[in-house]
């Protein structure tokens, strides 16, 4: 700046004060208008900038929701919510509930999934400014995948019309239970109420002191007959699994007394085997591994969404394991080898609305090796061994409307053996074959009236050949025909039952019957069946149930060893009562007692045995000789639920005698066991960890025949049954970890069989006795502790 008294004289006047002022403001105009023009851009951009964010706030969504299983509908806590290709996950709550915030409007797909429950995928339309409220079904672990939320009344609901007794495992049960070794739906079986199961190396299991063979195996209304991987030929010294994998059935039901009409010829109970259809969602698949066998199971729909398939298949490498062993440690004294296989498929299409037709077929192969030197074996030992089961069906199903529905099934089933001495002659062969048609129709008349009827008609077949041989001169000869016989037979059972209903006084009524006729003994027999339910509240329920019920002899009793023609149906008349007391929704106590009369059971007295002092062999064909009951109380504490604690104990007493008038014999059943306890709990800590265990205790059981203890020493006796078995406990526990790669979940389980490592034994025969009665033999021992792992891969 000049100073004024510095500017030029003249200069500083009114008039140029004047013009000096309006340059002023020109320069100011311009230089604001300047500055103005300069700031634009960066003003533009702040616009711009709040604008986006005023935009990017209407934009964003979230979304809520909450998880419940598919079969009960109950909320399921600690559940992962993962949004696909973000980072975004959640869980849900304690109600099931989950929230997702700043989700971009459009699709978005999410993967829910929680330890013990299958990968579910399901893509959301989100909309912009609109909050969205969803459910999702999250089916259980290798469940038929499903959107629907299918809710039953509570979750002990039953999966027969009114029964007098019923116990099942739901498909989460089911699979925690079958053991991470093995995959066996009748090894999860063992654990339920009532259940006698002391051998670790074999599936099948005693009923309120009944017998396996007394047990009627129905796999999708089909009556099986020694459908296991197993040496056949009843060896007692060998082990067994079931044909089926675990994987692919949907719910095992054990009904144990006073059965409802549609099941006959089986005295003891009832284990029904429902396979799953395969999902009509997506493509999945499951693959499983563990130190025992590889399992694989994928299912999908088919196009157009009007069916689905299933295909599984399971594959043993224990005899790869147990060669390696042998040879890495040059045993002399090798474990036999066991080898299986099973593959199943199923398809179901939908010929329209109202009508379906499926088709499934299940085929399993077993082979033994007892994996000895041949001079090691006698001549009427088994060396090597194979048999194979086959189960095909197809049904056709219609429902013209909600009141009425019809299935006819068409089946076939063959199981056929063969055992090979070390020589290479043939001990045993055997065929068995069934092919039939069984129709049913269910059809609710009035809206407290549901008729039940059907028939069940199959043609059978049975061939068998049993030798012995002794060497003579070095050669090989054939010391007797034991068993030869090849016999057919037709059987034919036609049953109704009326199931009356009045919700109003929470009463359930049904009565029918059951007519059966076997050719083979010409002989036709009539089971009544009855059954009440009452229920006081929602707490408080009471059944009671009586039936009648017959079990036509085998060929092997008729035409085998000790075959009689003379033979009848063996009968057994139940009469059962419970009362069940519910506390909240879903924890309950049930306590039944039961009273079994049996009569006319198939009995051969061809045991060694102490006679006057003398040791005799005498042996006796098969005859209609016992009479005798079983009685006993069940009681059990149960919770069932998605969420937290799991699981239930059960206490049994039971009490089995039975008399052969013929030989003046009172004796305990074979299965007798006074005293069990099975224990089963489950808890799942997180989304991606659960922890379960099972306990299995029981008194012992009798060692079949006529044996005393005089300590230290075993002997022959003149009464039967008098010595048991030292007691049975088994601790089992099973840990399993998942984890979560959006389209992929993997899961790892450790399992220890025998935690304590407690020693139990079975009785598979003894070697030879003195003349003085004195046994020379022992138990053999079962499992010792035993850990194992398995991967479960699911997409």
């Amino acid at each position: 700046m000049i100073p004024i008294y510095q500017l030029p004289f003249g200069l500083y006047d009114k008039s140029y004060s004047r013009i000096t002022s309006r340059y002023c403001l020109r320069v100011m105009l311009t230089l604001k208008l300047t500055l103005l023009l300069a700031a634009q851009p960066l003003l533009f951009s702040v616009y711009a900038q709040s604008r986006n964010q005023a935009s990017l706030s209407t934009s964003v969504v979230t979304l809520r929701g909450r998880v419940v299983d598919a079969r009960t509908g109950e909320p399921i806590s600690k559940v992962k919510i993962i949004v696909g290709e973000s980072e975004q996950s959640t869980t849900t709550d304690e109600r099931g509930a989950f929230t997702i915030e700043n989700l971009p409007p459009g699709e978005v797909e999410l993967y829910i999934t929680t330890v013990n429950y299958g990968l579910t995928k399901k893509t959301i339309l989100v909309k912009e400014a609109e909050n969205t409220q969803i459910e999702i079904a999250l089916n259980q672990e290798a469940a038929t995948l499903s959107e629907q939320v299918t809710v039953t009344a509570r979750p002990f609901e039953e999966t027969e019309t009114n029964p007098a007794s019923e116990q099942s495992l739901n498909k989460s049960e089911l699979q925690k239970l079958s053991t991470v070794l093995l995959g066996d739906p009748l090894r999860a079986a063992q654990a339920l109420p009532g259940v006698i199961a002391n051998d670790d190396f074999r599936s099948e299991f005693a009923v309120r002191g009944a017998g396996f063979g007394r047990v009627g195996v129905y796999v999708d209304g089909v009556l099986t007959d020694n459908f296991v991987h197993t040496l056949q030929g009843n060896p007692l010294d060998t082990g067994s699994i079931s044909v089926i994998n675990a994987d692919t059935l949907s719910t095992v039901s054990l009904l144990s007394g006073a059965y409802p009409a549609r099941y006959g010829d089986s005295t003891a109970a009832v284990l029904n085997l429902e396979t799953r259809d395969g999902n009509r969602v997506k493509p999945t698949g499951r693959i499983a591994a563990s130190l025992s066998n590889t399992s694989g199971v994928v299912d999908g729909p088919f196009a157009g969404g009007r069916g689905s398939y299933l295909f599984a298949a399971r594959k043993s490498y224990l005899g790869y394991l147990v060669r390696r062993v042998n040879d890495a440690n040059d045993n002399t004294d090798n474990l036999s080898i066991i080898e299986f296989a099973d593959i199943h498929g199923k398809a179901v299409y939908d010929l329209s609305a109202l009508q379906q037709f499926g088709i499934s077929a299940i085929f399993g192969s077993f082979d033994f090796d007892r994996n000895r030197p041949r001079e090691q074996l006698g001549l009427n030992r088994t060396l090597n061994a194979d048999s194979r089961n086959f189960l095909l069906d197809a049904h056709y199903s219609y429902t013209p409307n909600s009141r009425l529905f019809t299935q006819t099934r068409v089946f076939g089933l063959r199981t056929s053996f063969t055992n090979m001495n070390a020589a290479g002659r043939i001990l045993e062969d055997g065929l068995r074959t069934q092919a039939g048609i069984r129709s049913d129709i269910n059809f609710l008349i009035r809206p407290s009236h549901r008729i039940e009827a059907g028939l069940y008609v199959r043609s059978l077949r049975g061939e068998r050949l049993s030798e012995r041989f002794q060497s003579s001169s070095g050669a090989v000869v054939t010391a007797r025909n034991l068993e030869s016989f090849a016999r057919r037979a037709t059987e034919q059972s036609y049953y109704a039952q009326d199931t009356y209903t009045n919700e109003r006084l929470g009463l359930s009524l049904t009565g029918g019957g059951r007519i059966e006729h076997i050719g083979l003994t010409d002989e036709t027999v009539f089971s009544p069946r009855a059954a009440l339910q009452l229920a006081f509240s929602d707490q408080w329920r009471v059944r009671a149930g009586f039936g009648m019920h017959y079990q036509f002899p085998d060929f092997q009793y008729i035409f085998g060893q000790f075959g009689n023609t003379g033979l009848r149906a063996e009968r057994a008349t139940h009469y059962n009562l419970s009362v069940e007391r519910n506390f909240g929704s879903r924890t309950r106590v049930l306590a039944e007692v039961y009273d079994r009369e049996d009569a006319n059971l198939i009995f051969s007295l061809s045991e060694p045995r102490l006679e006057a002092g003398r040791v005799t062999f005498a042996q006796f064909p098969y005859r209609n000789a016992l009479r005798g009951y079983a009685r006993g109380i069940e009681l059990t504490l149960q919770r069932r639920s998605a969420n937290n604690l799991t699981g239930w104990v059960s206490y049994a007493y039971a009490k089995t005698r039975l008399r052969d008038k013929n030989n003046n014999l009172n004796f305990a059943s074979d299965f007798d066991q006074r005293h069990t306890l099975n224990t089963h709990a489950s808890y799942r800590f997180t989304e991606t960890f659960n922890l379960s265990g099972l306990w299995r205790y029981g008194t012992g059981l009798p060692v079949p025949g006529f044996f005393r203890l005089n300590e230290p020493t075993l002997f022959l006796a003149g009464e039967r049954n008098l010595f048991r078995l030292p007691a049975y406990s088994r601790v089992d526990v099973r840990a399993s970890k998942a984890f979560f790669f959006r389209r992929v979940k993997l899961t790892l389980s450790g399992e220890i069989l025998n935690l304590l490592n407690r020693d139990n034994f079975r009785y598979t025969g003894f070697d030879r006795f003195t003349s003085q009665g004195a046994v020379i033999g022992s138990l053999d021992k079962l499992l010792p502790i035993l850990p194992s792992a398995g991967i479960v891969i699911e997409f």
